[in-house]
């Protein structure tokens, strides 16, 4: 086990970690025991991460750190279910795959899959974080679906033609799809329930739920000043096997990036400005009160571009990243923040500044911001992660070498 330095902050104010250490006696014939560092003051953590080649765990309650797993080649993909509570890891070791998932609290491993001629996963996780469904396509060709059901047993479910694995309906339904369709399926069988077609569609993208999709078709419009028509995408959302199909953003706005709440009862979607050059506002889209929310007002530190919406686990609130065009009067660089949003309602909860124009760093966008259960988010700095706790304004800083697959948050006991 190792220790390390690092901050937190309550309020945006930096503050001196107090480190404890535990010393152990030492026999003649033995080295010294390392020292311990934990708890930490106020909030705790215990977090899965990756460093060189290896996945390990650390909880900031005692100190611990501990190897998970060593000989780590390539990590292809990472998902962390809705609490933070187990990570579904997909690597490369040598010519094949492997598939795992680990309990973040304990670092214990359970073997999902393991294929030695390699493959290329999707994976998904029930919304209580119970069960994992995992899409399997073979470099070969061909695949399957196999699902860790929450009793820890993992199994083919039969699917032979679909091999992507898309979201959860309930424990005995599921969406899976293949080059042509999107299918849901009972997992007892992979007997098919319902199909929805691709053709004509882009970036399709189911709610975490199941019980909705969103997608993207063209449109061809013809404007005055210009000799030929412009196809542009206009956001449309259905029931989970196509029917209702409705649009929700037209051409005028330009909608990109959309985030389905994982209830599927909102959305959040990117649209182009038309009153700033180079900007983008947020707007949140309600289904059932057919209402749009969203932002686009001028700020003390100028005009606000919103981007890279994620949903909390219960659907209550979304956080996204924000940037600001500033100059020192010879440079120009970027201020970012990072806003967590109900309806209207605003918090910033981190600030960042970024030695470069906004173009380059809109351009190279950081990682989608992720909600680590209902209270914390997991943030990708120019420094390292960072673990906010949206509640009292916590944040807790991960040394910059450290990828941080999931965490859970303690937080501090008051009475």
């Amino acid at each position: 086990m190792d220790s390390w330095s690092t901050s937190r902050w309550r309020g945006g104010v930096s503050v001196g970690l107090m480190l404890f250490a535990a010393a152990c006696a030492a026999r003649p014939e033995a080295e010294p025991a390392p020292a311990v560092t934990g708890p930490l003051p106020g909030d705790n953590y215990a977090y899965v991460y990756q460093l060189g080649d290896a996945i390990r765990r650390h909880d900031t309650r005692t100190g611990t750190d501990e190897l998970v797993l060593s000989g780590v080649g390539e990590l292809s993909l990472a998902v962390a279910n809705p609490s933070g509570s187990r990570v579904a890891v997909a690597l490369r070791q040598g010519q094949g795959s492997r598939v795992v998932a680990i309990e973040t609290e304990t670092g214990s491993v359970t073997e999902v899959a393991d294929d030695s001629l390699g493959a290329t996963y999707t994976m998904a996780w029930s919304l209580d974080g119970d069960a994992l469904g995992v899409g399997v396509r073979f470099d070969a060709g061909g695949g399957d679906i196999r699902v860790l059901d929450a009793d820890g047993t993992v199994r083919d479910i039969g699917c032979r033609a679909s091999n992507r694995f898309e979201a959860w309906r309930s424990s005995s339904q599921a969406i899976v799809h293949d080059d042509v369709n999107f299918y849901t399926v009972n997992t007892a069988d992979c007997a098919t329930v319902a199909t929805f077609a691709k053709a004509g569609k882009q970036d399709i993208a189911y709610a975490p739920n199941g019980r909705r999709v969103a997608f993207y078709q063209d449109r061809s419009v013809r404007f005055t000043n210009r000799e030929r028509p412009e196809i542009i995408p206009e956001l449309w959302i259905a029931s989970f096997d196509g029917g209702g199909a409705r649009v929700v953003a037209d051409f005028q706005s330009r909608p990109r990036n959309s985030v389905w709440a994982p209830n599927a009862g909102r959305i959040v979607y990117e649209v182009v400005s038309r009153r700033w050059a180079n900007t983008t506002h947020l707007v949140a889209y309600d289904i059932q009160g057919d209402a749009f929310s969203y932002v686009a007002e001028e700020k003390p530190l100028g005009v606000p571009n919103d981007f890279g919406a994620c949903w909390s686990p219960d659907s209550r609130r979304f956080a996204h990243d924000r940037t600001y065009a500033r100059s020192t009067g010879t440079q120009a660089y970027t201020t970012r923040q990072v806003v967590v949003r109900q309806g209207t309602n605003e918090q910033v909860v981190l600030d960042e500044v970024i030695d470069l124009p906004p173009a380059q760093v809109v351009a190279n966008r950081p990682a989608s911001c992720q909600w680590m259960g209902s209270r914390y988010l997991l943030i990708a700095t120019r420094r390292g992660h960072r673990v906010v706790d949206v509640d009292d304004g916590e944040v807790f800083e991960v040394p910059a070498d450290r990828h941080v697959l999931a965490v859970v948050g303690f937080a501090e006991v008051t009475e």
